[in-house]
Order: C-alpha cells, then sequence, then structure tokens
C-alpha cells in the first residue's frame, strides 16, 4: 500500500492590520500611531501572492482583522490573536493563540492577565476536542521570547529575565525562533536556548519554581516563524512551513503539524532596520491619513480638523510617496514636484553658514528628486522595499550632512560663533533624520543583557566576531603597518577579524589596484565605506579626514554579527564605531597608537589646545571596556591621566624576524641610489614620516655637528612628509641622501644596508622602526622619552638619548662611528629581537580572555619561582596587576588591574 507523502504549507504566523490595538507607548498615543494601518483585505491578497497556503492575522488582543476575512467568505483564513499576558509579578510576554474561535477568544482575552490561569484554560478546550469531532484544534505559543515588552528596562520589577523565560518553557509547548523584525543573532540564540533544553533540566527548573511542566514531552517544543509586520512591508517574507495531507491544508493541519513537531520558522530574519521603517510607514499613512481627514472636514465646515496624528512636511512626503506610494501620482503631481526639484536644483543654496535646516532640508529632497540617476536606482528590479527605504532615508542624511561639511569647509576661516552653530545645526539634524533608526536599535539592543542572562547560564557559546575600526588603513605610518599585520596573522590563525575603514569613491578606485586590498575585500576581511565628505585635517598636510555614514556602518555591524569591536583611532571613524557600538550593545576595546595630543601641540605650538585633545582623549578611552596600550610608558602616562588600572592592557606585539634580518644587506645597494664610497661610509639611517612631531631638528643639529668632525658619516632619510622642504633646508650642503616612501621587499633591503638607526622622537608610542632595524643587525638610538626606549636595552642593543639633548646625540652618534662597537652592538640587537620574539601576536586583540588567563599564569609561576629573569617582551608585553600597581603606584580602582 502506497503511502500519502506528507506535502508543505505555508503560513504567516505574525502579522499585524489596522485591528491591533494602539500601542501603549505614549509616544505613538500622542501622535494617535495605532500599532498598524494595513487593510486585512490587502494584506490578504499580498499574503497569496507571495506564498502563503493559509492566511492568519496576529492582530494583538483582537480577532476582528480576521473576522473581517472570514466576513468575506475567504475559506483559508482562520483566526489567531497575540495576546499580551502577564506573570503574577507584573511581567509582560506576549502569547499567540492559534485556531480559535470567537467565544475561545472571549475567554483568553478575559483570562490574559493572568499567564498560568490562560494556558489552564487553552488546555482544557485542547483536551475536549477528541469529545467533540470536527471542531478546531487550537495550540498556543510564546512570540519574541527574548524582547521585553512595555518598555520595561531589565532590573527593573516586571522586566523580563530569564526567571520568566524558563517558567514559560515549562508552561508553553511552542516559541517564535524566527521573527521577521528581529535580528538572526537574536533568534538564533532563542532556537539555541530551546534545543539546550533536555529532560533533566526542565526537571531542575520545575523542581526549583515548584510550577508542574505542561505536556508530555515539555522539553521538546514546536517553533514557528512569522514577519511580525505592523505596516504592510514584509507580509509572506517570513513564515511557518508545516505538513499537510490531502489537496489543500487545513487550519488544524497547521496545528496538527505544530503539535507534531514538524513545522519549521523559514524566510528572512529582520532587525532594526526592519523596525525603523515600519516606523516610517506608519509615520507616513498617519499623515497620510490627517491630510485626507483634514480636506474632508475642510470641505463640509470650511475649517481645519483637530487631529492629533502626526503630519509630515511636503517635501519629506513627497521623497517617502516615491518609496510606498509612486503608482498612486498623477501626471500633474509628477509635473509639480519634477518642476520643485528643478526650481531647487538650480537654486541651491551656496555653502554659506546659518542656511535654516527646515530649508536645506526641502532643498535636498527636491534636489535628490530631480536626480535620473537617483529614481533609476530606487526603481531597480529586484529592489526590495526595505532596500528602497534604506536607500531614500540614507542618501537625504548623507546630504545633509555632506551640506553642513561642505559649508564648515567654506567658512572654516570665517566666524568661530558661525562655525560652532553649523556644527551644533550639524549633529542635530542628522539626529532628526536618523531618529526612526537610532530609536529602533536602541528598542533591540535593549534586550541585550537577557540575552547574556541567557547565554551565560545556559552556557551558550556565541562565535567570536571581531571588527576593527580606522582611520588610517591605507597611509604609510606604524599603525596602519600594525593593522595590515594584525589582518594577515588573523587570516593564518583563522580568527575572524573584519577592518573597517572610510575612503572617497576617487580614492577606493586607486586603491583597489592593490591586489592584497582586493584580496582582503573578497574574503570579507576588509571593508570600504565611501565616506559622505571629506575634510583636510589641519595642520597636517596630506591627511584627509572622511566622514562615514552613520546608517550604513549601523547597519553593516547589526547584520554582520560582530560580538567585539576593537577601535584603532579615536578619530571620526572610531568615534562613529563607538556611537554604533553604544546603540548595539557590542564590548568595545580601543588601542592607543598615537600620542594625538602631543602632535597638535607639535603642529600648532598651542598648549590650550593640547589640553583639550588630551580631555577628549580621556574621556574617548573611558567610555570603552579596555584599553589596550603598546608600552608601559604609555600606561603608566595614560593612569596620571586619570584612566584606571583595570582597563590596560598591554598590546602584545613584535617584529617579524624573517622579513626584517641581516641577510637583507645589500652590497652596492647605496651606490645604485648614487652613494659614492659606499663601503668607506658610516650610514645612519632615519626611517619614518617626516613630520615635525618627530624632532627632526634635532636631528639635523646633531648630524651637522657629526659631519663637521666625521667626514665619512652619511645619513640617509628614508621617507617622505609635510617636514621634507624644511628639514632639506636644514641639511643643505650636508651628505644625506632622500628616498622618499619605500616600502614592500625594498624596506628591509634600505634597512639592513646602513650601519646605525637614529629615531629622536619623543612622541612615538611605540616604535616599529628601531625595531626593525635591531632585527637587520643595527644599533639604534633612541629617545629616553617614548615607548621605543623599551624596545632595546641600553648600551647593549643602542644608545638612549635625552629629548633635546643635541650634544648628547653627537655623542652617542660618535660612539658608533666605531665599527667594533656598531658590529657587537648590532650583532646583540639582533639576539633581542630573536629572544623577544612572539610567534602569536595580537592574542589581546583577538582573544583577551585568554591573554589575561597567560598574563596571569605567567605572573603565577614567576612569583614561584622568586621572579627570575625572563625575556625583555615578557616584562614589556606580560605586564601583570603586581607589576602594573608597582609602576603607577596603584588606587582605589587597582583591584583587578590588567596585564
Amino acid at each position: 500500500m502506497n503511502e500519502t507523502k506528507p506535502r508543505a504549507g505555508r503560513v504567516d504566523f505574525h502579522l499585524h492590520s489596522y485591528a491591533s490595538n494602539v500601542t501603549t507607548y505614549y509616544a505613538a498615543n500622542a501622535f494617535r500611531i495605532p500599532e498598524s494601518y494595513s487593510d486585512p483585505l490587502k494584506l490578504y491578497a499580498l499574503l497569496k501572492e507571495r506564498g502563503m497556503d493559509l492566511v492568519t492575522l496576529t492582530d494583538h488582543n483582537s480577532i476582528d482583522g480576521g473576522k473581517l476575512l472570514l466576513d468575506k467568505g475567504y475559506t483559508d483564513v482562520f483566526l489567531s490573536s497575540e495576546l499580551t499576558c502577564q506573570f503574577p509579578d507584573g511581567c509582560h510576554v506576549h502569547v499567540t493563540v492559534a485556531n480559535v474561535t470567537e467565544a475561545q477568544f472571549t475567554e483568553c482575552n478575559r483570562l490574559r492577565k493572568n499567564l498560568f490561569e490562560l494556558v489552564d484554560y487553552l488546555e482544557q478546550q485542547a483536551a475536549a476536542e477528541t469529545s467533540r469531532p470536527g471542531v478546531n484544534h487550537l495550540t498556543w505559543f510564546m512570540t519574541h521570547p527574548l524582547m521585553s515588552t512595555e518598555n520595561r528596562a531589565y532590573g527593573r520589577e516586571g522586566s523580563l529575565s530569564l526567571k520568566h523565560l524558563e517558567q514559560a518553557a515549562l508552561l508553553l509547548p511552542g516559541f517564535e525562533i524566527r521573527n521577521g523584525s528581529r535580528t538572526r543573532a537574536l533568534n538564533e540564540l532563542t532556537h539555541q536556548w530551546l534545543e539546550s533544553l533536555t529532560r533533566l533540566r526542565i526537571e531542575e527548573i520545575a523542581d526549583r519554581t515548584g510550577i508542574t511542566p505542561r505536556g508530555e514531552t515539555p522539553w521538546k517544543k514546536f517553533y514557528t516563524g512569522g514577519s511580525d509586520d505592523h505596516a504592510g512591508i514584509n507580509p509572506g517574507r517570513t513564515w511557518t512551513r508545516f505538513e499537510y495531507l490531502g489537496e489543500k491544508p487545513t487550519p488544524n493541519d497547521v496545528i496538527d503539524s505544530m503539535r507534531a513537531r514538524t513545522s519549521q520558522p523559514e524566510g528572512n530574519h529582520g532587525g532594526p532596520i526592519t523596525l525603523a521603517h515600519s516606523l516610517l510607514k506608519l509615520l507616513y499613512e498617519g499623515s497620510q491619513k490627517n491630510r485626507r481627514e483634514q480636506g474632508v472636514v475642510g470641505r463640509l465646515t470650511g475649517r481645519n480638523a483637530n487631529s492629533a496624528t502626526v503630519g509630515l512636511s511636503g517635501p519629506i512626503n513627497a521623497l517617502l510617496e516615491l518609496v510606498f506610494d509612486s503608482e498612486s501620482q498623477g501626471l500633474p503631481q509628477k509635473a509639480w514636484f519634477l518642476g520643485r526639484s528643478l526650481y531647487h536644483r538650480a537654486m541651491r543654496h551656496q555653502s554659506r553658514l546659518g542656511v535654516p535646516f527646515e530649508k536645506l532640508l526641502e532643498s535636498e529632497i527636491y534636489r535628490l528628486l530631480a536626480e535620473s540617476d537617483f529614481r533609476e536606482r530606487l526603481s531597480a528590479p529586484g529592489l526590495s522595499t526595505d532596500d528602497r527605504i534604506f536607500l531614500v532615508v540614507g542618501t537625504l542624511i548623507n546630504r545633509i550632512f555632506a551640506r553642513y561639511v561642505g559649508n564648515l569647509r567654506a567658512n572654516a576661516d570665517g566666524n568661530i560663533v558661525g562655525v560652532i552653530k553649523e556644527l551644533v545645526a550639524l549633529l542635530t539634524s542628522n539626529l532628526f533624520v536618523s531618529m526612526p533608526y537610532l530609536a529602533s536599535f536602541l528598542a533591540q539592543s535593549s534586550d541585550s543583557m537577557v540575552s547574556r542572562e541567557v547565554r551565560k547560564h545556559y552556557d551558550l557559546a556565541q562565535k567570536q566576531r571581531l571588527v576593527l575600526l580606522t582611520d588610517t588603513y591605507f597611509e604609510i605610518n606604524g599603525v596602519s603597518a600594525t593593522i595590515k599585520r594584525m589582518l594577515r596573522e588573523s587570516k593564518r590563525r583563522g580568527v575572524d577579524l573584519t577592518v573597517v575603514t572610510c575612503l572617497s569613491e576617487a580614492d577606493q578606485r586607486e586603491r583597489l589596484k592593490d591586489p592584497e586590498t582586493r584580496a582582503f575585500i573578497d574574503e570579507g576581511r576588509l571593508k570600504i565605506l565611501t565616506s559622505v565628505a571629506t575634510m583636510a585635517f589641519p595642520e597636517y598636510d596630506d591627511l584627509q579626514i572622511n566622514f562615514p555614514p552613520l546608517l550604513e556602518l549601523l547597519r553593516y555591524l547589526q547584520e554582520s554579527g560582530f560580538t567585539k569591536m576593537q577601535i584603532s583611532t579615536p578619530g571620526i571613524i572610531g568615534l562613529t564605531g563607538l556611537a554604533a557600538a553604544k546603540l548595539l550593545q557590542l564590548e568595545t576595546a580601543a588601542t592607543y597608537h598615537t600620542s594625538v595630543p602631543e602632535y597638535v601641540e607639535n603642529y600648532t605650538r598651542d598648549i590650550t589646545l593640547e589640553d583639550l585633545a588630551w580631555k577628549y582623549m580621556i574621556v574617548f578611552y573611558h567610555a570603552v571596556d579596555e584599553v589596550l596600550v603598546p608600552s608601559r610608558f604609555i600606561a603608566k602616562l595614560l593612569h596620571k591621566r586619570g584612566l584606571r588600572n583595570r582597563k590596560l592592557l598591554i598590546l602584545d606585539r613584535w617584529v617579524d624576524c624573517v622579513r626584517f634580518a641581516p641577510e637583507k644587506r645589500t652590497p652596492g645597494y647605496w651606490t645604485a641610489r648614487g652613494v659614492a664610497n659606499e663601503a668607506d661610509l658610516v650610514k645612519f639611517v632615519y626611517v619614518g614620516r617626516v613630520g615635525v612631531e618627530k624632532n627632526l631638528t634635532l636631528l639635523a643639529d646633531a648630524f651637522r655637528a657629526l659631519s663637521a668632525k666625521h667626514p665619512n658619516a652619511h645619513l640617509m632619510i628614508v621617507g617622505d612628509g609635510p617636514f621634507r622642504e624644511e628639514l632639506e633646508k636644514q641639511l643643505a650642503g650636508l651628505p644625506v641622501t632622500w628616498t622618499g616612501f619605500v616600502e614592500g621587499d625594498e624596506l628591509p633591503k634600505a634597512i639592513a644596508s646602513c650601519d646605525v638607526k637614529l629615531f629622536p622622537s619623543t612622541t612615538d608610542t611605540w616604535g616599529n622602526a628601531p625595531l626593525e632595524a635591531q632585527a637587520c643587525g643595527l644599533p639604534v638610538i633612541v629617545s629616553e622619552v617614548g615607548g621605543p626606549r623599551e624596545l632595546m636595552r641600553d648600551g647593549i642593543t643602542g644608545l638612549k638619548v635625552t629629548g633635546r639633548d643635541v650634544e648628547g646625540l653627537v655623542a652617542a652618534m660618535e660612539r658608533l662611528m666605531d665599527r667594533e662597537t656598531r658590529e657587537r652592538m648590532g650583532k646583540a640587537a639582533r639576539e633581542f629581537c630573536l629572544e623577544n620574539r612572539i610567534d602569536e601576536p595580537f592574542m589581546a586583540v583577538f582573544d583577551s580572555d585568554t591573554y589575561r588567563r597567560r598574563v596571569a599564569e605567567a605572573q603565577e609561576k614567576a612569583d614561584a619561582t622568586q621572579r627570575p629573569r625572563v625575556p625583555v617582551s615578557t616584562q614589556v608585553l606580560d605586564l601583570t596587576a603586581a607589576s602594573f600597581e608597582t609602576l603607577v603606584g596603584g588606587d582605589d580602582d587597582s583591584t583587578g588591574a590588567i596585564a
């Protein structure tokens, strides 16, 4: 006998129409915005178009929308409702009762204020089905389980907690694990938690709570999915697949499949963007409704209606109409808007301060509407409504931001009061336009504490995904070199790390010519956002400030599921990233790569600006969870400035001893570059940015004095920068060779083919260049101020000099004019680098918990053996709580201080 194979049907099990009760949120009620304006009849048609076999509406505490469809004679419709239920302590949760009769719903609605009484009633009704053949089968399940309701903040009385979730697990047979307005991560965590329930766990929860589990196998739940659509944008994009026999499915088939645990959720996940678009659609529809009401009342009474429904301005309404109702625009209306758009495009305000926000907003909207390229992008086939909305709002926000930045750029030398007003307008206007998105991200991230509680208690591991934000990636400096090495190392070790930076479109085209850059992008390890606007960095030539698109960054971070953010630079991108991380409730860490306040003082000679820069830096680093510092010198400096010990973590890195090695020394390397008698010269080399902050005037003065005594001394400047022209004047007439920027395989050859490394900078926090030189077998001369002093052994691998002491630097250079001394120190320098090499660098970034544990273990071992001498890399990089406290003197917050 052939068995009939079950068929698969679809039903969107979470959908709202205008029958949903008005939300309990005050702001929405103040504007008379209901939970939905969606017409049940239009929803039905859209659901059928999108492949739903059965239709049900889950309006909040109502079945009126479903009844309307039944009254129209639709036979593939059944009644359901999402009920706002309460635990005895006042905690609200949402429970959907599915396939109910009107009488059953009436009783459920009466009992919903006590979840226990509601479940008792539903179980009685289900048990009675066997005695009444042919009646409706019903079931019930919890929707968006990890979402708190009624705006109750985590920890407040009556707020959602693990306690309520475990009680729900005892009481309810099913759970929604794919909600079309919630993130993939949240949906998947819900699934993980429910799958972790076992018989033993259910029995343990029952014993602890005194609640009797319901059902024969309460540890096995059925699963559902639904769009949770309120605005008619995504109905039928997320659904529940169920099994049935026969030609057409019936409502009882759905319930029977759920009871048999054969139902499965399918379709799209969502997130804050989806929620924001629903809010925008509701605002738009409320505005349209208000206009219609005003028109009717005006025609009948000659006055305006007194409606509190929110209204949108004409330009904003026109822009949203392009997304939601473009087909409803008549030819005269389209022509009128096109004319207005062309007018604003021709009459665009010049870049000047003080343009009212309303005027600027109107101008940018109409200009946007007039652009044929934009309208073509908006009408591209396959573009979802969500994508269209995001394109419209995101483009508008970026345009407004760019206009304000343009105004500031054009009037940078104007009156300071006007500039300050423009900055305030820039921030407030973008916050205003972005508000639906920011509110949505805040709303969904507020549930992160509940999620963390579930993960911790049930030991549900989450795959770590790291994202690093940086203002400098393509520039030639130590920070970008470190980040690129970090990317290569993450790839080698299988660490999930993505670097995010920002460039203009023109710069992107140029940078994408590099094969490694292209490969990192293709692998998902590098994300380049297109800047909204750019500005030259004040007093710092060749450096551009790129302003990233906030909404696009938020969307990318949220949809990518990152678990931790590493901020490499405290500039515009870093600051934007920090704001995004706070909205998304991401763990944060930041690296102190650059002594920005000292750079400010060096370039401006204004100690007031330096002090202001320090205030900003400390506020910025206080806002993150961890601060990675390159050296003990910087750790001590930041602690004195107010950072807590427990935040500080030494970044574990070293030099590539294979790339930089004595074997890279190339005879005749400098001869090929026009240097005569190369073998007879003592070649001093400076490698790095040629900037005023590098203390290069000291170098010039010292080399002039040395050259007068030792004509066989020669200086190599490997690098370039804004101070080069001035430095060339200071070194005029002296034996100096300039190479400009040197990269790739040429860099270690250039260094190794010299004899002594000079690095007089007092502002460097780490010092890649001195380490690279030592790895190549060169002795180094460094300043006693800054990070590089910790990366050498004074008198053994090189010499330390006072930061502003010309005579001291000359004396150190003279000492290394001696071949035997150079060779002895150079050999020691190479051994020093090999002795302290780190085979797995950047563990403090890749896995800070493991790094802390290793540091603690190393300290315990050192304590047990009475602290024998350990390699310098351990002293520098594995700074422990005890040694750090000794270093900085300790404070009330020193307990828990880390490496």
